[in-house]
């Protein structure tokens, strides 16, 4: 759900087009931050209504864009500019972007995985392989699977019952 609806962002940038007093008089008109006036009036600006449209999913830049973007920022250009140029909503995006860039170059913004992580595997008692085992290691294995065994066939009976 959206903070501010697609129509009241047309509002403030058609108040702030008609009144021509700066982002900061039409933002405390609206109660709002005056960058974020800034933000919608140069992404209405460059796109027009579908600028102010708020996207249903977050999208999936690829690498060749955030390239893209990172070079129109090396340019001399401003977050703010980028956002509106790319029609890209949040500054953050960028940021991170560049943050990631800078640690770890153009394979820092490669997709990364998402979601959890696969789980680790119990970690397995120091066995020996069955050809270096004693009959007493042997017999005392055989004795534990067989304890095992009886326990889980237990287990399943009862909850069958």
């Amino acid at each position: 759900m959206t903070k501010y609806t697609n129509d009241f962002k047309l509002d403030v940038v058609r108040h702030h087009e008609r009144q021509g007093g700066g982002a900061k008089r039409t933002a405390a008109r609206f109660g709002l931050d005056h960058g974020t006036v800034r933000l919608w009036v140069a992404a209405y600006r460059q796109h027009g209504h579908a600028g102010l449209i708020q996207r249903q999913r977050r999208p999936h830049y690829d690498v060749t864009f955030k390239r893209e973007v990172l070079r129109f920022l090396d340019q001399g250009r401003s977050i703010r500019e980028a956002c509106a140029h790319f029609n890209i909503p949040a500054r953050t995006t960028i940021v991170n972007w560049q943050r990631r860039y800078a640690a770890g170059g153009i394979d820092a913004l490669r997709p990364r995985p998402q979601g959890r992580g696969p789980m680790k595997k119990p970690p397995t008692p120091d066995q020996k392989p069955p050809g270096d085992m004693t009959s007493e290691e042997m017999a005392e294995e055989l004795a534990y699977l067989r304890a095992e065994n009886a326990y889980l066939k237990k287990l399943k009976a009862s909850a069958q019952a």
